[in-house]
């Protein structure tokens, strides 16, 4: 049933890559749709200047501002050509990698820009800054060496005189030139209008990005107006990635003299100067760079292509993209882009307000990630070799965080609204593994294989058009020990015990349940793609966040081989030692974060009243950073669902609540009204959500968790022709921002959730709205799925093959059993063991070489034969000294019985209330050594049970004190024994 359609009607066109398409009337693109006459229409509404300043009255982990920028871009383009600005003081508020309002010079006008990222001081992106220059030369050079104070060109200006509009940028500047900026893909057209100043020169700061330079070089060719040239530096937070830029600019007026600089030296007339170094560690920012001059007065075109690969496909980029076309062309076929882009969603009412800041973020989340192809589809590869993609793809680049930031919001937005982007960024992913062997691009600059997620979550939103087995078959041989192909921080003692120990610092609380993510999103496609085993392996993987659930405290906290952390500050990020345990949160925020399994979380921390409660605590302020405290820190990643979590505690109502109050408390359209680092432009994804009622809380599906539109109607109408969602809330305006009923395609439907086929498949959403909550979502059966599949699945590789201890872990110290001196002393996998004196009798786990083989106890619970039985008794032993803990038996008529579990230390004798059953000499190491020594496998004393019942499972204790416990088996005697 087709209820409206988007104004903006049925769109078949690409947003990124080719040609200009040619000129577009300036009158069509004025005019705004007929139905919308009254509104600020998408283009009109951004406001690129919304995220530029940074709020100092805040103390937050990350920079309390979106550090976003105003200049020329098309959506997800090679291209970012924009001012970047100084202000002197503090790096923090002074010279930012981007652009700070409250600066008031400008350091030049550069390529490429990183939007939003953090890193202080070493954003990277930048490349190729000109500064427009109106002074005179001083006997044919500039009158300061530029790398000895490149500060003399800063060049003053004032907001009043700036414009900003997508895919356009103008200002005014003090010196009396007018520099316009506009792109496309690859390509960056800039006009210096000298008209009202002196002289009239361009200084080429080709060694002047953002982050350290190795190298540059810089060619002038007079005869045809071309400068080109490459940089060699570090990438963005320089933490190992480097890169090399190519450029070629052609400008279409004559050169009236020229020159180069290179350290102190400047010499007049001269067409190259090279300064390189293979040395990574240095930096020769400003060290090198050309003038050039025209006629005084002169009004200036230069167009500037940009290439990975060379100088020679950065001109091709320029000459195919562009051409000789006009700079009012170019803009217009960037406005023309854009107004498709933001017509992927059009919301209907809200204030102009409303519109500046839905509208803005819209923007701000096409800007990355971004093409890396050139038009010959040649691109460099992460491998360093020059590739050729598929034609009719793209290759893309720059996903935030990698992956980290991206993964929970924005990548999705992108599936909704770009459907054939998200299956090249899919594909794009799949090369990167096919080149790397790996999951990380490069240096990772965040924990986790992130990457993993995305694809399983485009992949479930419908960006199946990509090498599925292939990312699938990477996914699986990757994450697996010995974790040697693991880009998993302290991956082999993730794989092999499922908990990272305190003691290794790096955020490793967090890094478990990031990793646990990971494999859920692994599992999921596995299922996708009907791989049952290894659906299983990573499911009960997913799974490994309850080994850092703390039973006694019920709360996710920091674990040490010999018990949790209780001393552990949950306010805070680190234990004060410099371990850090929760990247850029707290314990608090980060404790709600397992968005696969929340059911699970909440049943463990005490149910849906005490969850509630603990969860109203911390929304009691919603950005209050990451130092000191119990509440929510909604401007950076980790909490992004936790607004979202109230839908699992049966009150979507809260959750409305929640998102209205960060919508209006958070954010605005003044150039502080961004609260948090854009991170390339997750938090602006995030806020496009919350806008829309819908959020992708399960991160490695498409499910979309519903609270409450708040615009009346919605259309989002996937670039390219995908299927649209058409959403309607009447009343959202006059003031009803509660849903109390929803009708998927006509369907009434309790659930405060809708699958992904509506994702894939398009669909109506009507929303039944009210000023006060109904009982809408708060049923039993009414909350988001919770996938608990693995839940009880042994999760510990305890034995290994004598030469290869790599291949698990006992003790977190990386020693493991011999599984041939096992072998020797009977417990061979699948061998039937009896403990003398009853009639108990032990199955040793048939599990091979890497595989999990017993239980670290947190409630699992073990299915046994349906039987009368006399008795119980545990196989297993204790690392790190002894554990105990409280089983629980389970008979068939509902019936319980309480059991205590203890075992000794595997190094130590038989304690009271154990047996050595297995004795063995020496131990494995991981890196391959073998150990001395007695180690032994322990069976508990029999307990007795119930006589005439029958049991019907065990489940294990929730914790244990002291070491940790590892169970291999569970058996009982039957009555008849």
């Amino acid at each position: 049933m087709r209820l409206w359609t988007s104004a903006h009607g049925r769109r078949r066109s690409a947003v990124t890559g080719g040609a200009l398409a040619g000129a577009v009337s300036l009158t069509l693109l004025a005019a705004p749709p007929p139905a919308a006459a009254a509104e600020l229409s998408a283009f009109e509404a951004v406001d690129q200047f919304i995220g530029t300043e940074m709020d100092t009255t805040q103390n937050k982990s990350n920079d309390a501002y979106g550090n976003t920028f105003p200049g020329a871009a098309v959506p997800f383009g090679m291209i970012q050509s924009s001012p970047t600005t100084y202000k002197p003081g503090p790096a923090l508020v002074g010279e930012k990698g981007g652009y700070e309002y409250t600066a008031d010079l400008i350091r030049g006008f550069g390529l490429t820009r990183y939007s939003g990222s953090g890193c202080t001081g070493r954003y990277g992106g930048y490349e190729f800054p000109t500064i427009p220059y109106a002074g005179e030369l001083v006997n044919g050079v500039l009158p300061t060496n530029p790398s000895e104070d490149i500060r003399k060109y800063y060049l003053k200006f004032d907001h009043a005189k700036e414009k900003a509009e997508p895919g356009y940028y103008r200002v005014d500047l003090d010196n009396g030139v007018t520099t316009e900026l506009t792109a496309s893909s690859r390509t960056a057209v800039s006009t210096f209008d000298f008209a009202g100043s002196g002289g009239s020169t361009l200084i080429l700061d080709v060694s002047g990005p953002n982050n350290r330079v190795h190298g540059s070089e810089i060619t002038i060719d007079p005869e045809t107006r071309t400068v080109s040239g490459w940089m060699h530096g570090a990438d963005i937070c320089d933490n190992g990635n480097h890169y090399r830029a190519y450029f070629s600019t052609t400008y279409d007026q004559a050169f009236e003299s020229y020159g180069v600089w290179k350290d102190g030296e400047m010499t007049a007339g001269r067409t190259h100067v090279r300064k390189a170094a293979d040395d990574t560690g240095a930096d020769h920012r400003h060290d090198n760079g050309a003038w050039i001059t025209f006629a005084d007065g002169a009004k200036v075109t230069a167009r500037t292509g940009l290439s990975y690969v060379g100088v020679e496909n950065a001109a091709a980029n320029r000459d195919a993209e562009v051409g000789g076309g006009s700079f009012g062309k170019v803009r217009n076929e960037a406005a023309r882009r854009w107004k498709d882009a933001l017509g992927t969603i059009d919301v209907r009412g809200g204030s102009a307000e409303q519109r500046t800041e839905f509208y803005t973020a819209l923007y701000h989340s096409f800007l990355h990630p971004n093409v890396r192809d050139d038009v010959n589809g040649q691109y460099l590869g992460y491998d360093g070799e020059v590739h050729t993609v598929e034609k009719g793809r793209h290759f893309y680049v720059n996903f935030a965080g990698s992956g980290w930031d991206m993964y929970r919001s924005q990548a999705q937005l992108i599936a909704l609204t770009h459907p054939k982007v998200a299956s090249d960024i899919n594909q794009s992913i799949v090369l990167l593994t096919e080149q790397t062997g790996g999951w990380a691009p490069g240096a990772a600059r965040m924990q986790g294989d992130n990457l993993q997620v995305i694809v399983a979550t485009l992949d479930d939103m419908g960006a199946t058009d990509y090498d599925r087995e292939a990312a699938l078959k990477s996914m699986v041989e990757t994450q697996a020990l010995p974790a040697a192909k693991s880009t998993r921080t302290d991956g082999y003692q993730y794989f092999a015990t499922g908990m990272i120990e305190n003691r290794k610092g790096d955020f490793a609380t967090s890094r478990v349940l990031e990793y646990a993510i990971d494999d859920f999103a692994i599992a999921r496609l596995a299922d996708r793609l009907g791989d049952e085993t290894s659906h299983a392996t990573f499911m009960a993987r997913a799974q490994n966040w309850m080994n850092v659930f703390d039973p006694e405290t019920r709360h996710i906290r920091p674990r040490e081989r010999t018990g949790f952390d209780r001393a552990f500050d949950l306010r805070v990020r680190e234990d004060g030692a410099g371990r850090g345990q929760f990247n850029q949160s707290t314990g608090y925020q980060y404790g709600w974060l397992v968005p696969h399994n929340l059911a699970t979380l909440i049943e463990k921390r005490g149910g849906v009243e005490a969850s509630t409660k603990a969860l109203d605590v911390l929304m009691e302020d919603l950005d209050a950073g990451a130092y000191t405290k119990t509440g929510n820190y909604l401007s950076n990643q980790p909490a992004f669902g936790t607004p979202w979590v109230y839908n699992w505690l049966r009150a979507p109502h809260e959750a409305t609540d929640v998102l209205y109050r960060a919508v209006t408390e958070m954010y605005d359209t003044t150039p502080s009204g961004l609260p948090g680092n854009d991170d390339q432009g997750s938090l602006s994804a995030w806020y496009v959500f919350a806008n829309l009622g819908i959020y992708p809380a399960i991160y490695g599906t498409g499910d979309l968790v519903a609270t409450a539109p708040m615009f009346e109607r919605i259309v989002i109408d996937p670039a390219g022709g995908g299927e649209r969602i058409r959403i309607r809330a009447r009343g959202v305006e006059d003031g009803a921002r509660y849903t109390t009923g929803l009708r998927v395609d006509g369907r009434p439907r309790t659930a405060s959730w809708i699958g992904a086929e509506v994702v894939r498949s398009g669909g109506d959403l009507i929303f039944e709205m009210s000023r006060t909550p109904g009982d809408w979502g708060t049923g039993a059966d009414d909350v988001p799925p919770s996938y608990t599949g693995g839940a009880d699945a042994r999760n510990n590789a305890g034995t290994t093959p004598e030469g290869r201890g790599d291949l698990g872990s006992l003790d977190l110290s990386d020693w493991s059993l011999s599984r041939e001196a096992l072998a020797d002393a009977g417990a061979r996998p699948g061998a039937r063991i009896p403990l003398d004196g009853s009639a108990i009798t032990f199955t040793w786990p048939d599990a091979g070489p890497g595989e999990p083989d017993n239980w670290i106890p947190h409630g699992q619970r073990i299915d046994l034969p349906d039987e009368p039985s006399t008795s119980i008794s545990f196989l297993g032993l204790a690392t790190n000294g002894p554990a105990a803990g409280t089983a629980t038996v389970e008979y068939t008529d509902g019936s319980t019985r309480r059991i205590d579990v203890a075992f000794t230390d595997w190094a130590a004798s038989a304690a009271e209330g154990n047996t050595g059953l297995i004795t063995v000499r020496g131990r494995n190491k991981a890196d391959g050594s073998a150990g001395d020594g007695t180690f032994r496998v322990f069976a508990t004393r029999p307990a007795a049970l119930d006589p005439g019942k029958v049991v019907d499972a065990v489940v294990l204790p929730e914790g244990t004190d002291r070491g940790i416990m590892h169970v291999f088996d569970v058996a009982t005697a039957p009555e008849s024994g």
